[in-house]
């Protein structure tokens, strides 16, 4: 669009040289024309005059003859009838030319008086050699009274004179037409050039606004996208070239729209990840140091634990042996106590590898057909004598007819003592031990709740690490019995929980898959 009104304002203005030109060439050809006929007048008056003279001079030499009877001037008078011939030719030929180019209007009997003139000129010569010719009388003298005044004085006066003003009005039309042409010619220049400044104004004005706009909306453009104003785009309707430049211009917006949201969107993607690992790796850290501090105490408890039992086997054994007189019962007893120690010696090293078995993917599981309610009663037999001695009722509540699960039976049973044992050794006399057991979905719900002291809610979360020992009343063991257990139950692919009320009691829930095939 732009490109065509530059064609069209090249066009214009070359139309507006052309027309100058030509206005140029057509007055500078009329000036050469009317310059031209204007030399044609000068020379005919100047003919004209030379003619008068010539006639006069020729005339006076007749005259002389006829009155002094000097025939001696006869070449003298050839020479001037040749001169006026001359220039009667000249005169001719110039007014034919005058004719030609003015028109007849313009040279209405300038021919045709030429003409006449001659005609007279050669009736006076035919006069004077007629009175030469028949002598001096009477009649003579008034036929050259008559040649002179009629003939010279009046006839040729009045011709030569009306040439000369004939030619005069020529000059006087010719200047009243250079006058017209000059006229038109100035305001035909007045009217190009009014034309010429209202269309270069129009078109410089129009093809300034037409760069201008576009460049102020480019400029304004690339200034708000570099001050970050990235959702910034250039308006169009402009002309075709900068619509494209336009065009382009916002999709380069759009390109560095999509690359700076996809730096923000990595930027923050990197931010998150740094900031995730530095939690990760605070949270390990603090893990490590917590496992480190675990670990420590863990050490502590072992030798403290292994040291008891150890120093006990030894002593009942150092005094034994001293007494060469102790009977049998005494020796049992010894024994018994030995035997003791060394079960639970070997209960807790059990534990230490079991739970080192799970940290390495290395636990074994005998899957088999296990009747859970058959378990559940039979785990409550185990603890019955235990929970007789401190005075705490434990209950089975369990709708599992023929529940078969495929599983560990004896890692099943672990548990089940785990958490038994847990639920009377931290429960005071007098209470009950509530064990439940029911199917969820594809799931069996197992929960023993107690009616002990509780947990504190900020100690729940790490019930079930390694080695970790609440910090309540009546803590004991290891720390490794909880461990264990959710050992036991994410090898069998379930779930475990706690959930305790501090006065109140604590419930242990666990979530056992059931096997398709033994779905009922």
């Amino acid at each position: 669009m732009y490109r065509r009104k530059l064609i069209s304002f090249a066009l214009i203005s070359l139309g507006m040289v052309i027309a100058a030109a030509v206005s140029v060439l057509w007055s500078s050809r009329l000036t050469q024309n009317h310059i031209l006929q204007m030399n044609i007048a000068d020379t005919l008056l100047s003919e004209h005059l030379q003619l008068s003279s010539t006639s006069y001079r020729l005339f006076k030499q007749l005259t002389d003859e006829i009155l002094l009877g000097k025939s001696a001037n006869q070449a003298q008078v050839r020479n001037k009838r040749a001169a006026i011939s001359e220039s009667l030719g000249k005169i001719r030929l110039l007014e034919e030319q005058q004719r030609q180019a003015l028109g007849a209007e313009y040279t209405r009997g300038t021919v045709e008086d030429t003409d006449d003139l001659e005609e007279l000129i050669d009736k006076v010569i035919t006069d004077f050699e007629a009175i030469a010719a028949s002598g001096a009388h009477s009649d003579d003298t008034e036929q050259m009274r008559f040649v002179l005044e009629e003939r010279i004085d009046i006839a040729f006066r009045e011709a030569i004179n009306s040439a000369v003003e004939r030619q005069a009005g020529v000059v006087q039309a010719m200047n009243n037409r250079i006058d017209t042409t000059h006229t038109a010619i100035f305001w035909l220049s007045l009217l190009l050039a009014t034309i010429a400044i209202l269309l270069t104004v129009i078109g410089c004005t129009s093809l300034i606004r037409a760069v201008t706009q576009p460049v102020k909306s480019l400029t304004q453009g690339a200034e708000r996208i570099a001050k970050g104003e990235l959702d910034h785009r250039v308006q169009r309707g402009f002309d075709t070239e900068f619509d494209e430049i336009a065009k382009a211009f916002n999709f380069m917006a759009d390109q560095l729209k999509e690359q700076y949201s996809a730096k923000e969107q990595a930027r923050q993607q990197l931010e998150f990840k740094v900031s995730q690992r530095t939690a990760e790796l605070t949270a390990a850290n603090q893990a490590l140091e917590k496992s480190a501090h675990t670990r420590r105490n863990f050490l502590a408890d072992v030798s403290h634990e292994l040291r008891t039992p150890l120093t006990i086997i030894r002593g009942e054994a150092q005094v034994t042996l001293r007494k060469t007189d102790r009977d049998v019962e005494e020796y049992r007893d010894a024994l018994q106590c030995i035997l003791e120690q060394s079960i639970s010696l070997g209960r807790l090293v059990e534990d230490m590898l079991f739970i080192a078995r799970a940290d390495a993917n290395n636990l074994r599981i005998e899957r088999q057909r296990v009747d859970l309610a058959e378990l559940l009663e039979e785990g409550c037999r185990d603890v019955h004598k235990l929970a007789l001695s401190q005075h705490i009722d434990v209950q089975l509540q369990a709708d599992l007819p023929d529940m078969l699960l495929v599983a560990d039976a004896e890692r099943l049973r672990q548990l089940l003592l785990i958490l038994l044992e847990n639920a009377l050794r931290y429960s005071p006399s007098n209470t009950t031990v509530l064990v439940c057991a029911k199917p969820d979905a594809d799931k069996v719900h197992i929960s023993v709740q107690d009616q002990g002291f509780g947990i504190d809610e900020q100690e729940l979360p790490y019930i079930f690490e390694r080695f970790y020992r609440g910090s309540g009343r009546a803590v004991q063991g290891m720390g490794l019995g909880l461990a264990v257990a959710k050992a036991i139950v994410t090898a069998h692919g379930g779930q475990i929980t706690a959930s305790s009320i501090v006065g109140k009691g604590t419930t242990m829930s666990v979530w056992l898959p059931r096997d398709p095939l033994c779905v009922s």
